[in-house]
Order: C-alpha cells, then structure tokens, then sequence
C-alpha cells in the first residue's frame, strides 16, 4: 500500500485540459492534488518552453500576474509546516532554473503579488509568507552566484526591488513586505557570499542609498538605516577591535566589516545628503551615518592596519560550466489528509506515542493495586494480632497444614470478618465526620468573611452618617391617592389628586390636595419703621 501511495499519480481529470484561467483555478483550489498537480503542470510548462532549444516564452505582466496570483493561494492552502517548507522549495527552485528574462518577470510578480495582497494575510498565516521572503532573497543570492555576479545581472533585479518594492509609485499597501525584505537581507547574503568589489556593493547598496535619498517611509528608512547600515558600521568596528587585538575575525563579519572600511561608504553617504533630490527630513540620519563611517575609516588609517579584500571563490568556476538547478521533486500534497500530512514516520511516531500511553496507564493502574492490597494485607495483619492470630507471610518451612496450626476454627472466622466489618465503618464514619468538619469550616469561614464585609459597611455608613447627616426625601413614598380630590397644578408633576401625608407635611397646612401656596413677597418694612421713628424723635427734640 505504501509503495502504491508513492507512485506519480495520473493528471487529474479537469487538469488534463486546463488551459489558462483554468489552471489558475486549479491552483487556488481547496484539494492538495489537484493544487500539486496543477503546480507540476505548470512547472514542466515554463521549463519545456524555456529550453534551449526552443526561444523563451512570451508572457506578459498580467499574465505572470495571474500566476502568481494562483501560486499565492495555493501556498494560502497548504497547512503544516512540512508542505510549506516543500511548497517554498519547488517556487525557489522554478525561480533558479528559469532563463533571464522569465525568472525577472517571474520575481516581479512575486514581489507585486505580496505587496498586493499583503494586508489580507491574518497573523495566523504570516509565518509562511515571512518564510516565503526569505527563502526568495536566498534564492536571489544563489541566482546571482550561478551568474558570476555579473554587474548587469545584478543590477537588473536589484533595479525589480527598488522600483517594483521599495520606492514602488503604486498604491498598494504592502509595506510590511517592504519592511522584512530589508531585515533580511544581510543575513541571507552573509550565508552565500559575494565578491566584496566596488562594481558590487554599489549595485548592492543602490536601493538602500536611494530609499535613504528618496523614501518617505519614515519607518522604511529607519529600517535601513538600523538592519543594514548600523549592522555594517557594527562590523567595521568588531574587525577593528580584533584587529588591535590579534584574535581572527568570522568570515561573514570580515566581509561585512571590509565592505563598511574599504568601499568608501563616507563619501557615497555624502552625495546622498547633498545631493538636491534627497528629503529634507532624511537628511539629518543620511549625515550621521556619514559621520559614523568617516570616523571608522579615519580609525582605520591611524591605526596603520592593511585591511585586504577577500578573494571570491566561486563554485560556479571550479566547475567549469554553468550547471542549472534541478527542480526539486517534493509532491508536497499528495498524501495530504486530514491532518495535512500523511507521512509514514510521522504515522510511526503516532503510534509510538500510543503504545507508550496505555503502557503508562497499565503502570498507574498496576501501582494503584498494589497499593489497595497492600493496605488490605496491613489491616488484616493489625486485626489479627489483636486476636492473637499470626499471619501466614508464606515463609514457613515446615508443611504443617493451616488450620492445625494457627487453630482457625470457624468460629473465629467469623469474629474476623465482624471486626473486618467494625473496622471499615469506623474508617467510613471518620471520613464522614472529616467531611462534615471540613463543611462546617468552610461555611463558618464564609459567614466571618460575610460578617466582616457587613461590619466594614455599616463601619463605612456609621461614619458618613455621622460626618454628615443627609436625609434624602422622596416625595413619591409619602404621597397618598386619593381620586376623589381635584387634580395639582402641572408643575409639581406628581400623579393627580394625591395628598402628602408623614414628613412630607408641614406645620400648618392642613391635609387635603396639594395647593400651591404663592410666594411672599419681601417688603422693606422694617426699614421704613425704623426711619419713621428715628423722624419722630427728631421732631420731639426740636418742640422741647
């Protein structure tokens, strides 16, 4: 069954005649076969066609648009890491075995195709993706190693991701592509390596100088400036200190640090800041790494170190001949089942786990037993002591038979088993007993912890009660109805022909329906007494 399994299964029904949108379809469909038959179709496709012998084919930008389309839902589709992984390795692998012209439109397409649909990936697929980016740059290295890193190779593909990623004029919102590329890519190129020449690194850097001239992402630029010139000016000054210091540097940190010391990136972050199309705003962080690399370089020259460029050793020309990748022959969803992968180790491993789970449930069941008759043979032993029976460990060397022995008649049989019987209701009233203790303290820590709460309350209402004392009066709760009286005026908005009656009467008013008693206007009688007797004084004053 396994060796049927393994076998190349025949093309699919509908895939046989896909032509097309109908392989992009295929593509994005929800079956692992038919997304890994299609993708096999259409790799021995662009790999028949862009043989040597036959001319490249010619597909335009929408075209390759579609595909990539296609492919980005067909790696959408697939689950667990294992088939990913598998997935990403055939995309790299058509990448490097595709022919100039094709394998540039083909990472133009996966550079806009993320970026378009980067803001629909949710956080639980965006290992892949990131992965996905990865594994590109990679290949883009290893691309340009099998091409000798020739400088016009380069400077094609490097121009796709300036223009068509980070300083893209399109109103796509994938930045977050843009972001992970450049925190990438330093690492990626540390593990192929490169020619460490100036043709290189300026076609290298290109991208990085113009986001850092003309970019308007403050966060891109501020990526650069962190992931890849903070890292180069880093490994300037780890290959100085080791140099004063005698100790070998790291290969990769070596390249990195000739490549900060020796390529002139003072002068070249100079023209960036002076030059008329650089941002204002940019200008300020292009100067400070200029500041930094010129200090590095005068570092260098005081320090009388002769820093010489590594030599390039290329695999490409210890073989002779450029030799194209093979494509790698994963059938990543084959097997895909309910899990997503129906692998047979994995299926062994499953099995394993299995095995070992019941065994260790056999263990904890057989510990348990032994434990319960353990107990048994110990209060079996104690009760037959208090009897002045002995137990028989079944270590005796005489063959004497049992009951002339021990003298066990049936009579004591039986007062066995009845103080077997008073022992184990004992044990149950004492677990009872505990458990209606542990009831009991519970309930009675419950109600301290209720009284406390009250006590802290009406501590609480004691104290504002006495600090202030507000008495807050409701004039619904002291109404009384009664239809038969006439109805208050609208303004009091009390419910009709009601009377107060308790707190809510006053000294002096009679009870019946509530009336509106008009206020008293204040007069300045007092005053005009007071000013009419002090006249009348006067004019007695003056008669006398």
């Amino acid at each position: 069954m396994g060796g049927e399994a393994r076998e190349p299964k025949p093309l699919h029904p509908i895939l046989a005649s896909a032509v097309g949108p109908a392989l992009i379809k295929h593509l994005a469909s929800c079956n692992a076969t038919v997304r890994s038959q299609s993708l096999r179709l259409l790799q021995s496709w662009l790999v028949s066609e862009s043989s040597p012998s036959l001319s490249p084919p010619q597909l335009s930008d929408g075209d390759m648009k579609r595909i990539w389309k296609g492919l980005f839902y067909c790696l959408w589709h697939s689950d667990k890491t294992p088939n990913q992984v598998a997935l990403i390795d055939r995309l790299t692998s058509l990448f490097l075995s595709l022919p100039p012209s094709l394998s540039l439109d083909y990472f133009r397409g996966f550079l806009v195709t993320l970026r378009r649909e980067w803001p629909g990936i949710d956080r639980l697929r965006l290992d892949k993706f990131y992965l996905t980016i990865r594994r590109f740059m990679r290949a883009l290295f290893e691309l340009m190693r099998l091409r000798n890193w020739k400088s016009n190779v380069l400077g094609e593909y490097f121009r796709v991701l300036e223009f068509d990623g980070f300083l893209a004029e399109d109103k796509l919102q994938g930045s977050g592509v843009n972001y992970h590329i450049v925190s990438v890519f330093l690492e990626e190129l540390k593990g192929v390596g490169f020619p460490a020449t100036a043709e290189v690194v300026d076609v290298i850097l290109k991208p990085f100088l113009e986001v850092m001239m003309r970019g308007k992402d403050k966060i891109l630029v501020g990526k650069v400036k962190s992931c890849v010139f903070d890292e180069l000016a880093n490994a300037g000054k780890d290959l100085l200190e080791k140099k004063k210091m005698g100790v070998d540097c790291d290969e990769n940190v070596f390249l990195l640090g000739v490549v900060a010391l020796r390529m002139g990136l003072a002068g070249r972050l100079y023209q960036v800041g002076s030059s008329t199309n650089c941002i204002q705003g940019n200008r300020k962080v292009v100067f400070a790494l200029h500041d930094v690399f010129l200090k590095l370089e005068k570092e260098l020259e005081t320090s009388g170190f002769e820093i010489g460029v590594p030599e390039y050793c290329n695999v490409s020309d210890d073989a002779g001949d450029e030799v194209p990748p093979q494509l790698i022959p994963i059938d990543f969803g084959a097997g895909e089942g309910r899990s997503g992968v129906d692998d047979p180790e994995e299926e062994a491993l499953r099995k394993c786990k299995k095995v070992k789970r019941e065994k260790d449930g056999d263990d904890k069941k057989r510990k348990k037993n032994k434990k319960k008759k353990e107990k048994n043979v110990e209060a079996h032993s104690e009760v037959s002591k208090e009897n002045g029976v002995g137990v028989d460990n079944g270590c005796d060397d005489d063959p004497v038979d049992d009951h002339e022995s021990n003298g066990i008649d049936e009579s004591m049989i039986s007062n066995l088993q009845r103080q077997f019987e008073k022992v184990a209701t004992e044990m149950e009233s004492e677990r009872a007993r505990s458990k209606r203790k542990r009831r009991t303290e519970k309930q009675k820590q419950k109600l301290k912890e209720k009284a406390s709460d009250v006590g802290s309350e009406s501590v609480g209402k004691s104290s504002s009660s006495s600090a202030a004392k507000k008495v807050r009066f409701s004039m619904k709760n002291n109404l009384v109805w009664k239809p038969q009286n006439p109805l208050p005026p609208e303004s009091l908005r009390l419910p009709p022909s009601v009377t107060p009656r308790g707190s809510a009467l006053k000294k002096g008013v009679p009870p019946g329906p509530v009336v509106e008693i008009p206020k008293k206007i204040k007069t300045k009688k007092k005053k005009v007494v007071s000013q009419l007797k002090s006249a009348k004084l006067l004019v007695k004053r003056r008669l006398k």
